[in-house]
C-alpha cells in the first residue's frame, strides 16, 4: 500500500466516512485538541487530513479562522456538504498533500492532524511541513498515533502504519525541529 492506495481509499468512502469514523472516535477528540492547541477566538488553525470536515467544524466556533486541507477531492465534496449545512462560515477548505500544505511560512497559529499520522508516507515529513506553516511560538497537536497491532487495518482503513512508539512520535517531533513537545494518552477510545 502506498500513498496512491490511501487517497483512492478515501476517494471510494468519502460519502460512508462520517458513520465509520464514529466508531473510533467522536466531539471529545475535539476538545481534546483544543486544549492541546489552545485554540481561542483568535487563532488561525490549520486542519491538516480534514477529510470530511468533522474536526474543522468543531474548531469553527472557538477560531478565528480553519482551513482544512486534504488531498482527496471526494472528502473535501462531503467536507463542504457538511459545513454549509452546520452553517459554517469561517472555514475554508483547500486540496493538498500532508507534505505539501497549501500554506505560506508561519501563516497559522496552530495546526491539528486527527488520524492522519498513520496515512502519512513519511510521518516525520508531515510534521516538519506543520511546522513549517505554523508561526514561531505556535502549537502543533496530532491524535491517534499509538502503536497497535491491528493488521487488518492496513486493508479496512487504508493505515500505511499501525500506529507509533512513543519514541517515534517523539521522534518526528524532534526531526521537525520543534523544540518543545510532549506526549501522552487521552484515554478516549
Amino acid at each position: 500500500m502506498d500513498s496512491a492506495d490511501v487517497k483512492a481509499f478515501f476517494e471510494r468512502v468519502s460519502g460512508d466516512w462520517d458513520s465509520m469514523r464514529s466508531s473510533f472516535y467522536n466531539e471529545k477528540v475535539i476538545d481534546a485538541l483544543v486544549e492541546r492547541a489552545e485554540v481561542t477566538p483568535t487563532t488561525t488553525v490549520v486542519d491538516v487530513g480534514t477529510g470530511t470536515g468533522f474536526v474543522a467544524a468543531g474548531l469553527a466556533p472557538r477560531a478565528a479562522a480553519v482551513l482544512g486541507v486534504d488531498n482527496s477531492p471526494a472528502m473535501l465534496a462531503v467536507a463542504e456538504q457538511n459545513l454549509r449545512a452546520l452553517n459554517v462560515e469561517n472555514v475554508r477548505l483547500a486540496e493538498g498533500e500532508l507534505d505539501a500544505l497549501p500554506l505560506e511560512d508561519h501563516s497559522v497559529d496552530a495546526a491539528v492532524a486527527n488520524m492522519v499520522l498513520h496515512h502519512a508516507p513519511d510521518p516525520a515529513l508531515m510534521l516538519t511541513e506543520m511546522a513549517r506553516v505554523v508561526r514561531p511560538g505556535g502549537i502543533i497537536a496530532i491524535t491517534d498515533e499509538v502503536e497497535h497491532d491491528y493488521e487488518w487495518m492496513r486493508t479496512e482503513q487504508a493505515d500505511l502504519w499501525l500506529g507509533f512508539s512513543q519514541s517515534q512520535v517523539e521522534g518526528f517531533f524532534g526531526a521537525a525541529r520543534l523544540t518543545a513537545y510532549g506526549y501522552d494518552s487521552l484515554g478516549m477510545q
